[in-house]
């Protein structure tokens, strides 16, 4: 029987759910509003594991949808209608439909919250307005959100530190210096084919170490490879990775990525945990994908969602083609 360590902590496993609604108030609170839309001691515990961990899932929700058939509601049953839970549920809307997502979506802190601060100026015009009846919140405008968002995600979710970073980038320099064998995302060939451009390349990459693998692979092309399915060594310095347990969180990177790699497997015709020689990889790599629009583009060039975005173009990038077309040895 195949054993896999798989983590179980994934995307369709979400640690924390709240309304949607509830994403302004974790801000709003965290900026000193006394925000009525949840409670304070649940707004700093969900704050408390964001600081620690920007890979921790949040699933958003509303009861928007519940509402049932009018045929099965009575003047009674509408009488009874708070009218700020009628509020709640035009908030909930409101915010998921400036963030592009629905009801039962689950995304990473860190995604959200760059998200939403992309997205979000203010919550006036959400969780306020001047409209007799739906006043809504008093502390909508006072500032307390805009506080937040001018400092940025990194003032509510976890982020790396330099010193941190560039600590990794030694220790992961070395280990790449002194391996006997690379362990390599396919794709992150094909990115480093991209800005090795036929040499034009040059210097060091600051959110990874491909530019220190593709060296450690021209100087010794005979070097094996294990291609694996998820970060590698080229991840470990970079922003996006949280090394307590290995995840990547950078914004647009967690699922498009694993989709690259999967259709590079596919497309070579190896599975994860294949060896080979260095030479041989690129050999193969170039021989089966002329242009990054098969991988990177999706085969079809169209971005279907902020999540599907597409590096360089979607016609492909000259970068990788000019290297394919040069060489690396």
């Amino acid at each position: 029987m195949a054993y896999c360590k798989e983590a179980n902590d994934g995307l369709c496993h979400p640690a924390i759910t709240v309304q949607a609604r509830q994403l302004v108030s974790t801000v709003c609170i965290l900026g000193g509003a006394e925000c009525p839309l949840i409670g304070k001691d649940q707004a700093q515990a969900i704050l408390g594991v964001l600081k620690s961990d920007p890979t921790v899932t949040i699933r958003l929700e509303s009861q928007a949808d519940e509402i049932p058939h009018y045929s099965l509601l009575g003047p009674d049953d509408y009488a009874r209608m708070r009218p700020e839970d009628v509020f709640n549920r035009k908030r909930d809307l409101d915010v998921l439909r400036n963030l592009g997502l629905v009801p039962g979506d689950v995304r990473r802190a860190r995604y959200l919250y760059e998200l939403l601060f992309d997205r979000i100026k203010t919550p006036d015009g959400i969780c306020a307005y001047d409209t007799p009846g739906w006043e809504g919140c008093p502390h909508a405008r006072s500032g307390a959100y805009e506080r937040i968002r001018d400092k940025g995600w990194q003032a509510v979710v976890h982020a790396r530190t330099g010193d941190e970073m560039r600590e990794y980038r030694e220790r992961n320099v070395e280990r790449i210096k002194n391996a006997d064998r690379l362990f390599l995302r396919p794709h992150h060939m094909m990115c480093y084919a991209c800005w090795y451009a036929g040499g034009e390349g040059q210097g060091l990459r600051s959110n990874d170490t491909l530019a220190e693998i593709g060296e450690r692979i021209r100087k010794d092309p005979d070097i094996p490879i294990t291609l694996v399915e998820g970060p590698c060594m080229a991840c470990d310095c970079c922003d996006g990775f949280h090394p307590p347990n290995g995840r990547c969180v950078h914004t647009c990177g967690l699922i498009r990525d694993y989709k690259k790699d999967l259709d590079l497997f596919q497309k070579l015709g190896i599975m994860p945990g294949a060896k080979m020689k260095a030479r041989d990889f690129i050999t193969l790599l170039f021989d089966c994908v002329q242009s990054t629009r098969e991988i990177c583009g999706y085969g079809d060039g169209v971005v279907t969602s902020e999540e599907w975005r597409i590096c360089s173009s979607p016609e492909g990038s000259p970068g990788y083609e000019k290297t394919r077309q040069t060489g690396l040895f």
